[in-house]
């Protein structure tokens, strides 16, 4: 599923599209860290070093500028999954791995100030109709790409033939989502430990064979805070 926006940014030259890029990088680090109401087009174009005319010519206004930032950075999020370290996800070993990959992430980025998807559904939740319908768009991407993952481990007879490819995806953004929101409101790592270990224990309940199904305890969780 393609968004409507993606076919004009086909369109450009490799000097346009870096100048877009850096655009879009601007505003997503203005929206996450100054809020959605300093990510004003003026702000925009001083942090991102373009004329007023350049900033014009990519993004016809506001909305158009944000929506181009959820699709840059619900991107980083399918690439991230389909690096070949993870090898499309066709096991129970590839999402342990997902689970060490996440969290390593976690540590590269620290826990504050930084664009991922999450950060921006914070600020942009209540923004206009069309900023919802992109950010619902970045999400079923995301579950999409899961559901094909867990589809090919049921072909493959490592799930159970009554698993639900979907639901199972679901449960695996949401825990994903809800893990990394308290992180950065921790500034740890333990809830999103937590909350990824959480998923694929939920995955392995729909393991054909039993030893797969026993759930594995979380690691990584450094800097948790008892009380």
């Amino acid at each position: 599923m393609v968004h409507p926006d993606v076919h004009a940014e086909q369109r450009l030259t490799a000097k346009g599209r870096a100048t877009r890029d850096r655009i879009v990088d601007a505003a997503a680090q203005l929206i996450v860290t100054e809020g959605l109401s300093a990510s004003n087009m003026e702000n925009v174009r001083r942090a991102a070093s373009v004329s007023g005319s350049q900033l014009a010519h990519y993004f016809t206004d506001k909305s158009a500028l944000i929506r181009a930032v959820i699709r840059r950075q619900i991107g980083v999020v399918l690439d991230f999954h389909r690096q070949p370290r993870l090898h499309g996800l066709r096991s129970f070993d590839d999402f342990e791995r997902w689970i060490d990959l996440n969290l390593r992430y976690l540590r590269q980025i620290g826990y504050f100030g930084t664009p991922t998807y999450h950060a921006l559904v914070a600020q942009l939740a209540k923004s206009d109709e069309a900023t919802r319908e992109t950010l619902g768009w970045g999400y079923w991407q995301w579950v999409e790409l899961l559901e094909e993952a867990i589809q090919r481990m049921k072909d493959d007879g490592a799930v159970v033939r009554d698993a639900d490819p979907r639901r199972v995806a679901l449960v695996i953004v949401s825990a994903h989502q809800g893990g990394g929101t308290l992180a950065f409101t921790y500034w740890a790592e333990w809830p999103h430990a937590d909350a990824v270990r959480f998923a694929v224990n939920y995955l392995r309940t729909f393991a054909t064979d039993a030893a797969e199904r026993v759930p594995r305890p979380a690691r990584g969780r450094r800097g948790r805070r008892h009380g």
